[in-house]
């Protein structure tokens, strides 16, 4: 089981249209979560406080996936871009690969 959630972890942070379809719906769902928990929650929240911990900890915890998956994708983006930079720049100015 654990080797399935590793694979299908390195699967959407591989892939940029998965990683990109998982941030939408982990930021739509707490989105939808918000809205419920504030205008709904007025009887439950009530009833047991922990029930109401845990739903609001579930939302922060879904906004902080989708945030850090942005900025993982940001980061892939910008090292993308450097070494298309750098390649091209060694092909117009003849430039040899520089070592690291």
């Amino acid at each position: 089981m654990l080797r399935l959630v590793l694979n299908l972890t390195k699967g959407i942070l591989r892939d940029q249209k998965t990683r990109r379809s998982v941030m939408f719906y982990i930021m739509l769902a707490a989105l939808v979560m918000l809205f419920a928990g504030t205008f709904f929650s007025e009887k439950w929240a009530r009833e047991n406080p922990l029930r109401f911990f845990c739903y609001w900890l579930t939302c922060a915890w879904l906004t902080l996936t989708g945030m850090l998956l942005a900025l993982f994708d940001i980061l892939l983006i910008r090292a993308a871009t450097r070494a298309k930079r750098r390649k091209l720049e060694q092909e117009i100015l003849g430039k040899p690969d520089e070592p690291k």
